[in-house]
């Protein structure tokens, strides 16, 4: 018995061995032939990052993928593989950064010697890929695009500073034979140089093109800049909006029918003749007369005005009531000393018109549709007009379609304005149409203050321009778009709002008076230029002259030494989809407009991209264009220009960083990237 057992134990134990022993050389063959297979992806990878980059290069160079394929091929050939062995394709980097890559991608197998044994196949499917990114020039932070253009052209005590980036340059300068050039006397300082002429940078016989103090040279490179902007999507939709407000057309004035007309004279006590409209009294007390309506309901009265020395309140003591107050013709206050509103829905087929020392002011926010008058002084087709002393405020949140233009000829300044439309209100909403002269606003005297449009919902359009006169101030409220078919033709203190302006014109500050406005648009603050989160884009479809510079789509000079504007951000409360957009030219080449800082524009400060790919910017006569000099390099100014010319004591700076141009590690070439 004790034999058997024993038998029996040795017999499972040398079967147990001879299994433990096939299983170890089994896995002794996978590890063989795994261990061939690593080899062989190992030099399928050194393959596709080769393929990858010959691929990347071959495009650079000819742009065309049959070329790229008949590389690879060859590649795959050399080393011992069929010619199908390797393919390419042109995709978007792994990376992110919207440049182009060559991705390679290596199809081999690694034979199965003991493995084959077990599994039955004779072979292991291997392989690898690459991608080489194909990178282009990246701009410096001042860049002359145009190779027809005239460059970059530094003459008479002029200077540019761009200490953290490059100056780049496409274009030939007149006479130099260069796409640079430095006058004796004239100065850049930068640490790059990028140039597309055949001709190095011209320093005029001196060395003014200097490093900044700690870099031991300029690096100056020989390539052409490309245009990073040309296909970006912030720009293309931005700019995109132009149709739509080149479309822009005045409101239709409101129709109404009936009421008598109102001339509120010196009557004994109380109003009977004309009628008011029915459920409506009046009592004249004091030389006030006081109209009382119902809190609900439609009301007509006809052309409304007041008598010299006179007051009128209408329904002033009511809020928050629902009712409709038509006018069948103005509101007129050219005489008497105060028309106080009350709270109701305005239609109005005439306008609102104010003199002397009138002023009419509304108790509440509601709905105002006003017409046209006929009795304005400053021009026809006006919806609002101010003159004198007089005054207008009607707070927010109010919605007003106005079908002609506002005429603001009224002498009040901040902290009085002599306008106010939907003051202390986000929830506001402008339609504007534009006068017989083309003008949504024309701000002739005074201080003209709208309020912020940026609640859902809201909008800002104006059917014409803008135009304002030296010493007077203008501020428009926030708005997300602010829509104007027309131009800004600014000699006075002008505030803009957060957001994005679409202008179908020029934009003009000074272009040959005023300037700076005290106490502008509060009490102690000196403006000319203030524009917070704003971006101004320019359809350039009209030019103006600026200071000497006929052609301009962007304009600043005249007296506007305080000029700051400063792109929205990536989190702009306004839901802006320029962030880092400042000001951005005609992109058309047939729309050719400059951009002038020209005599008195001594202290502009620009932050986010100034884009003029078509049109000249030119700093002249003493002129200061900078960013606000943040050495942490949040306040860069990118100027991007068709040319860019400095002459006459200009001076132009840029503290931006980490655009160096031929010097970034992004910069022209090929790289693997993964």
């Amino acid at each position: 018995m004790w034999k058997r057992f024993v038998r029996s134990r040795r017999g499972s134990v040398l079967t147990l061995v001879a299994m433990s022993m096939l299983a170890i050389m089994g896995v002794a063959a996978f590890a063989v032939d795994l261990g061939g297979a690593f080899v062989a992806r190992s030099q399928d990878q050194r393959l596709a990052d080769l393929a990858a980059y010959a691929g990347a290069i071959t495009y650079q160079s000819t742009q065309t993928m049959t070329a790229v394929d008949s590389a690879v091929a060859r590649i795959a050939t050399l080393n011992g593989l069929s010619s199908d062995a390797i393919t390419a394709s042109l995709v978007s980097s792994p990376t992110g950064d919207g440049n182009s890559a060559v991705e390679a991608t290596v199809a081999t197998t690694s034979p199965l010697y003991l493995g084959g044994v077990l599994t039955g196949g004779s072979s292991m499917a291997v392989g690898a890929a690459a991608f080489a990114e194909i990178r282009t020039g990246t701009p410096g932070c001042i860049t002359a695009l145009q190779a027809s253009g005239t460059g970059i052209s530094v003459t008479g005590g002029t200077s540019i500073t761009a200490n953290g980036c490059a100056v780049a340059s496409n274009g030939t300068v007149p006479g130099e034979n260069t796409s640079v050039y430095v006058h004796c006397g004239a100065r850049i300082t930068t640490l790059a140089v990028d140039y597309a002429s055949a001709a190095a940078p011209v320093q005029s016989g001196c060395t003014d093109i200097l490093p900044p103090s700690g870099t031991a040279s300029v690096t100056f490179s020989q390539t052409v800049s490309v245009d990073k902007l040309a296909s970006n999507t912030e720009v293309t939709a931005a700019t995109s909006r132009i149709s739509v407000v080149s479309a822009i057309a005045s409101p239709a004035a409101p129709v109404v029918t009936g009421g008598s007309a109102l001339n509120f004279g010196y009557y004994p006590t109380t109003m009977s003749s004309p009628p008011l409209p029915a459920g409506c009294t009046a009592s004249l007390s004091h030389s006030v007369w006081n109209v009382s309506c119902p809190e609900s309901g439609t009301f007509t009265f006809g052309p409304m005005a007041l008598g010299g020395g006179l007051a009128l309140n209408l329904g002033s003591g009511d809020s928050e009531v629902e009712r409709t107050f038509n006018f069948a013709g103005d509101i007129n206050g050219s005489s008497g000393s105060a028309i106080n509103l009350g709270a109701a829905n305005y239609n109005i087929a005439g306008g609102i018109v104010a003199s002397g020392s009138m002023v009419i002011t509304f108790s509440n926010g509601g709905t105002f549709n006003i017409g046209t008058t006929s009795s304005c002084s400053g021009g026809s087709g006006y919806s609002i007009c101010l003159t004198g002393s007089s005054r207008l405020n009607i707070p927010g949140p109010g919605t007003f379609t106005l079908t002609g233009g506002i005429y603001q000829g009224a002498s009040g300044m901040p902290s009085v304005a002599a306008l106010t439309l939907g003051s202390g209100s986000s929830g506001n909403s402008f339609v504007i149409g534009a006068s017989s002269a083309g003008y949504s606003l024309n701000n002739a005297n005074g201080a003209a203050i709208l309020g912020d449009a940026n609640d859902d919902g809201s909008a800002f359009t104006m059917a014409g321009g803008i135009a304002t006169s030296g010493g007077t101030c203008v501020a428009l409220g926030a708005a997300a778009e602010h829509d104007i078919n027309g131009s800004v033709n600014a000699a006075g203190g002008i505030d803009l709002g957060a957001g994005v302006y679409t202008i179908n014109g020029y934009a003009s500050f000074g272009a040959s008076d005023g300037g700076d406005v005290s106490n502008c648009p509060t009490s102690g603050t000196v403006t000319g230029l203030t524009a917070t989160g704003v971006s101004l884009i320019l359809s350039g479809a009209s030019t103006t002259s600026c200071n000497g510079y006929a052609g301009s789509a962007f304009c600043l000079g005249a007296g506007y030494a305080h000029v700051q504007l400063t792109a929205p951000s990536t989190s702009s409360a306004v839901g802006s989809n320029t962030a880092g957009l400042a000001v951005i030219g005609p992109t058309s080449s047939s729309l050719t407009g400059s951009a002038d800082f020209t005599t008195g524009a001594t202290d502009t400060q620009i932050t986010g991209v100034f884009y003029f790919p078509y049109g000249a910017i030119n700093v002249s006569g003493g002129a200061q264009l900078q960013d606000a000099g943040d050495p942490e390099g949040a306040a860069c100014l990118e100027l991007i220009g068709a040319e860019i010319n400095l002459s006459g004591g200009g001076v132009l700076g840029s503290t931006c960083v980490g655009l160096p141009g031929s010097l970034s590690n992004s910069g022209s070439g090929v790289a693997l990237v993964q």
